[in-house]
């Protein structure tokens, strides 16, 4: 029944929002289930109903996270041109991170020791978003804005350098970039991501 369903996603999300509190605040390691539990307010048996363990719910935070400030971005910049469209996307990833700065912490520790997490990662999370994200420079280069190239290969290396240097600047913001505000590096990285190192015609005239 539809109310059922409702009922169902609801308490997958205040699992989700508890876990991703506790991750937060403990670190994955030291956080245990039981302790999501508590902080979900429902008995620690229940999680399992909707979760494998501790693993799948750091990925179906992540999923979540990662999904809802893409498709904002897809919903809110549709119709711009490319140079507002990238800018946007550099300050949404930005503040994105910053905002959950304290999971991205957690996560960060864990995607580089865990195998079977990498795997899932990139299969189930960044890969769909990859292929969204090579459709869409398809179709631009099909209506003439955006150069020919080969968008399998500028699509994930394009996003990837986002991911690292938004972590990188909300994790290590006293030292990485210090001297650079947030406006300082979307203009220079639209610009890059744009035109390369090339002088541009109008600019070298």
């Amino acid at each position: 029944m539809v109310w059922r369903e409702e009922l169902r996603e609801r308490r997958k999300e205040i699992i989700l929002e508890a876990a991703a509190a506790v991750f937060a605040e403990k670190g994955y390691q030291r956080a245990t289930m039981k302790e999501v539990a508590a902080h979900a307010g429902i008995a620690p048996g229940t999680i399992y109903l909707y979760f494998e363990n501790k693993r799948d719910l750091l990925l179906a935070i992540t999923d979540r996270l990662i999904k809802q400030a893409w498709g904002q971005t897809q919903e809110d910049m549709a119709q711009v041109a490319p140079e507002d469209y990238i800018a946007a996307v550099l300050r949404n990833m930005f503040s994105f991170v910053r905002r959950n700065k304290s999971f991205f912490r957690a996560l960060s520790t864990e995607i580089w020791t865990d195998g079977a997490l990498q795997n899932r990662l990139f299969t189930h999370i960044l890969g769909p978003l990859f292929d969204a994200g090579v459709r869409l420079l398809e179709s631009q280069i099909e209506a003439g804005r955006a150069r020919p190239c080969r968008p399998g290969i500028v699509i994930p290396t394009i996003a990837g350098s986002l991911i690292v240097l938004s972590m990188l600047r909300a994790l290590a913001a006293e030292d990485f970039l210090a001297d650079f505000s947030d406006d300082d590096l979307v203009d220079e990285l639209t610009r890059l991501y744009l035109y390369g190192l090339q002088p541009r015609l109008k600019e070298a005239v």
